[in-house]
């Protein structure tokens, strides 16, 4: 929250002026949190509803190993959907793609340490890195367990560093569940233990991190492994989960890593058979929702007498129905106020 200059009279200065500057002066100042500005007077409040990020780190960490490579086309496919919509942000990024790969590669960027950004390349050339990655029928260049969180954590600290105050965008795409060791640590969950990591490297700042995993979902009764199976034929991880099947430490073999980090740091999950590019959305543009309900900090005693006006980021006026919920003091729109929009309270007299 930043509270701005206060002015004594309202009516010296026109509504749409006003909105102007107050919200030239949030530009100036954008983040993902929501700003507000309050005059001394209490009866009339400014608002600007939430930026969502115009610059993003993304990290794509994809299983590499030979059943993949029964999947390849399906993938670069939604690849290819993933870049177009990447490419459509206003403002920049930076990507990096990485494997989960620990024997080998360990953590490196592909192809050759390439940090990929929206002015850098071809999509066609971006859609290439995958296909290249799942080339191999047989891979004897990578090791037979997956990594993915070992290989991520040697990947942010070594060959893709995170930019300050950025938002960090990670994406897991394979057929397995992650084996990371963490010896160092006592008795902690290997999802817990990953995403404080993660987190550790934004301030710990929750709206700057988001995970999606890409990942098999569990067989219904009404399917078989030939059908949602695509890559590995028989054996999957998921399929042990239940089975008795342990690990070298003793704990279970399935623990649905991937999956639940993606829950833990609240971005999605699909599953690797479906055409899941339009299903959730994977360009981290939205950190989070775009709140509809704004506290209003004087008081209201009688709400016919509170005036709700938003203009959008030209400075023209949006008309969207609200209500006053007098029990937590907050107008409710029926839709969310459009990203960079402002928003004035003003309580009269009389």
């Amino acid at each position: 929250m930043k509270t701005f200059t206060s002015f004594r009279n309202l009516k010296e200065i026109s509504l749409a002026v006003l909105s102007l500057i107050f919200l030239g002066t949030a530009v100036v100042l954008s983040s993902c949190s929501q700003k507000e500005s309050f005059l001394t007077s209490g009866s009339s409040q400014f608002i600007v509803q939430d930026l969502n990020p115009a610059y993003l780190d993304i990290l794509w960490v994809v299983d590499d190993r030979s059943p993949m490579n029964l999947v390849r086309d399906h993938l670069v496919s939604e690849a290819s959907n993933f870049f177009v919509r990447l490419d459509g942000i206003p403002g920049n990024y930076q990507m990096g793609i990485t494997t989960m790969d620990m024997l080998r590669n360990r953590g490196a960027l592909k192809p050759a340490g390439t940090v990929l950004t929206k002015k850098l390349g071809t999509l066609a050339e971006r859609v290439q890195v995958f296909e290249n990655l799942l080339s191999q029928i047989i891979n004897l260049q990578t090791g037979a367990e997956n990594k993915g969180f070992a290989a991520t954590l040697l990947s942010l600290n070594q060959h893709f560093t995170p930019r300050a105050g950025v938002p960090l965008v990670l994406v897991f795409i394979s057929d397995g569940d992650d084996f990371s060791s963490f010896s160092s640590v006592t008795n902690q969950d290997a999802v817990d233990y990953f995403a404080a990591q993660i987190l550790s490297l934004k301030g710990n700042k929750e709206d700057l991190v988001k995970a999606y995993s890409i990942n098999y979902v569990p067989l219904t009764s009404s399917t078989s492994i030939s059908d949602a199976r695509c890559a590995t034929r028989n054996n999957a991880d998921i399929d042990k989960a239940g089975s008795g099947a342990v690990r070298a430490d003793g704990s279970p073999w399935f623990q649905n890593r991937y999956f639940r980090l993606a829950q833990k740091l609240k971005g999605d999950t699909a599953d690797l058979c479906s055409s899941f590019a339009s299903k959730i959305d994977l360009s981290g543009l939205r950190l989070k929702a775009l709140p509809n309900r704004f506290r209003v900090e004087g008081t209201v005693t009688n709400p016919s007498l509170l005036s709700v006006t938003v203009n959008d980021r030209t400075g023209q006026s949006v008309n969207i129905p609200w209500t006053f919920d007098s029990r937590t003091n907050e107008v409710v729109f029926q839709t969310a106020p459009p990203e960079g929009s402002s928003i004035h309270f003003l309580i009269s007299s009389n």
